[in-house]
């Protein structure tokens, strides 16, 4: 019994230690076998919530990386293409309201950009191209005003 016992505790450790995704020093992800991951990785709290999903293909970010709270809402969601920042980029804050929206093409910032405050007002209005600063950047104070313009 014991023996059987010993047994099943040591296939159970196993498969454990296979199934584990680790992020190397090299900033790609391995599976428990040291070949690149594919697949969903679920990073966590202490208490089991999810704090971090992130899909990888041949060890890169591949996809949306969804990062959230403790209390299991959104933070943030990035997007990558073959482990390069590609797509949009969101964050909230805690209450839920969005603070930036942004994009990149193949790790280059891309499009327009926007900042709001904690309270949901937007602040910046910016515009990048190919990682350049383009077009006219706009500053807005607490109320939504205008406060500044700069062209690029």
């Amino acid at each position: 019994m014991l023996r059987t016992i010993t047994t099943h505790f040591f296939i159970l450790m196993v498969v454990t230690v296979v199934g584990q995704v680790r992020q190397g020093s090299d900033g790609l992800y391995y599976d428990g076998q040291g070949k690149a991951f594919t697949g969903t990785h679920f990073e966590y709290y202490a208490d089991s919530v999810i704090r971090a999903s992130i899909e990888v293909k041949d060890g890169m970010p591949d996809g949306f990386t969804k990062i959230y709270f403790e209390n299991s809402q959104p933070e943030e969601v990035r997007s990558f293409s073959k482990g390069l920042k590609h797509g949009k980029w969101e964050k909230w804050n805690r209450q839920n309201i969005k603070t930036a929206e942004a994009g990149y093409v193949d790790d280059k910032k891309e499009g327009k950009w926007y900042i709001w405050d904690e309270n949901g007002t937007l602040r910046y209005d910016m515009e990048y191209d190919k990682g350049n600063k383009t077009g006219t950047w706009l500053m807005f104070d607490e109320q939504g005003k205008l406060l500044d313009q700069k062209k690029y």
